[in-house]
Formats: structure tokens, C-alpha cells, sequence
């Protein structure tokens, strides 16, 4: 049973699309509490697991992060936050982020590139 001291089921509920904590990996979920404790502010998840159907639905491979259950989106739309959110993220550990204008993705996928970072 996948357990988070910040994520309730509800927050995966609301996600695009619609999940549950159960989709998520325990070690991405520990590093998720670990960032939302080291940035001291709110995480509004808007991503989180995506199925493969999904994915390829929305021109993707399907074989992302988010279909691993080692992905999450957050929502982010002022620069002293993304600051505290991106710099969180990497102290606990993620090595796979995304910034965009309104969100950050952080993942933690072991097949993907590491220790990188993009632009939407």
C-alpha cells in the first residue's frame, strides 16, 4: 500500500487524468514528501500516473515517467515559487524535471535520461 504524509487519495482524484495514490511508486512518493517538506510550501499535483492508452493518446510514446508511476506535475505559476519547488526537488533527490510556465514535472524514472532538465 502506497503511503504519502502530504498526498491524500483525493489530490490523486483530481488530477488530468484522474488517478490514485495506488498508481504511484512508494520511493517517488517518499521523495515527493521529502521536496514538499524541504520547499515549506504547498504542492497542487495536476499530473500525476498516466496509462499507456493515455499517453499515446495525447501523441506520446507511452512509455513515459508518468505511466511508470514515477511522475507528477506541479502546479507553479510565480517565479519564487518554481525557485523553491525546482530547488526541493532536486535536494531530495529527483534528477528529471520539467519547468513550464504553470507547472513543474519531476520524475524519478531509472530508465529515462538522468540528471537532466527541460522547457515545455
Amino acid at each position: 500500500m502506497v503511503t504519502s504524509k502530504y498526498f491524500k487519495e483525493v489530490e490523486f482524484n483530481r488530477c488530468s487524468p484522474s488517478c490514485s495514490l495506488q498508481d504511484m511508486k512508494q520511493t517517488t512518493m517518499n521523495k515527493l514528501d521529502t521536496a514538499r517538506e524541504i520547499a515549506g510550501i504547498p504542492f497542487v499535483l495536476t499530473s500525476a500516473y498516466r496509462s499507456p492508452a493515455h499517453d499515446r493518446g495525447k501523441g506520446r510514446s507511452g512509455t513515459g515517467a508518468h505511466t511508470l508511476g514515477r511522475a507528477v506535475d506541479i502546479k507553479c505559476n510565480t517565479s519564487r515559487n518554481r525557485f523553491l519547488i525546482v530547488d526541493a526537488l532536486l535536494k531530495a533527490g529527483f534528477n528529471r524535471v520539467g519547468v513550464a510556465n504553470t507547472f513543474i514535472h519531476a520524475d524519478d524514472s531509472e530508465t529515462h535520461d538522468q540528471e537532466v532538465m527541460w522547457l515545455y
